[in-house]
């Protein structure tokens, strides 16, 4: 592959490992990146489609092997435990910090409009799910109630990990409101369904949903 190629392929294949898309959503994105840089003429249309088709059905043949729970199932069950003590958890939320906590506050007003008193958030972002598919580390983001207040940062940072570690990930914090908490030994494992069941899963309704209980 050409340095071009090659960074086109761990582009779409991010995407394909999230398993958040569909196989035509990941071709179509792959496709604007490369019209974006200009690289039309020595990637083609072709090539993306061969290439992102046998990356992720490669995907999908591998998750019939995988053993149950995942790291990922783990994720997903603390974060809808921390939803039902009132902590907005968001799954992959925006693609920086900053879009976390403007989405976190989103849904914090949506909450408190169907009557739902939540008394923290936590998440983690496109960047952070970059990541963890690289390096094996999963980074969580949380807050209390009130920005910039360390000790109720610190009491839903606690919530947090207690529920990680619940779940049976292996946490690291240093206990801190300006350390973000590191899950360590992560392998994301995660296949696309349908675009119905990602919103159901992983859509930020589910929070609302699941507070509701807290």
């Amino acid at each position: 592959m050409t340095e071009n190629e090659e960074y086109i392929f761990n582009h779409f294949l991010i995407s394909i490992k999230s398993g958040f898309e569909s196989l035509e959503d990941i071709i179509d994105s792959t496709m604007e990146a490369v019209e974006d840089e200009g690289w039309e003429c020595e990637i083609s249309e072709e090539w993306i489609r061969e290439r992102v088709t046998r990356e992720y059905n490669k995907n999908f043949e591998a998750s019939k092997t995988w053993q149950h729970p995942t790291d990922t199932e783990k994720l997903h069950a603390a974060f809808d435990a921390l939803a039902r003590q009132g902590i907005i958890a968001l799954h992959n939320a925006g693609y920086t910090t900053s879009d976390a906590v403007y989405d976190a506050k989103d849904v914090w007003n949506d909450a408190e409009d169907e009557g739902s008193k939540p008394i923290g958030y936590c998440y983690y972002h496109g960047q952070d799910l970059e990541r963890v598919i690289e390096t094996d580390e999963l980074m969580i983001g949380f807050s209390g109630a009130k920005a910039n207040n360390d000790k109720e940062a610190i009491i839903i940072g606690h919530k947090v990990v207690d529920a990680l570690k619940a779940a049976g990930l292996t946490v690291e914090w240093n206990n801190t409101a300006s350390t973000r908490i590191s899950v360590q030994d992560f392998v994301w494992r995660n296949v696309f369904t349908s675009d119905e069941d990602v919103e159901e899963k992983w859509g930020y309704d589910r929070v609302l949903r699941l507070i509701k209980e807290a």
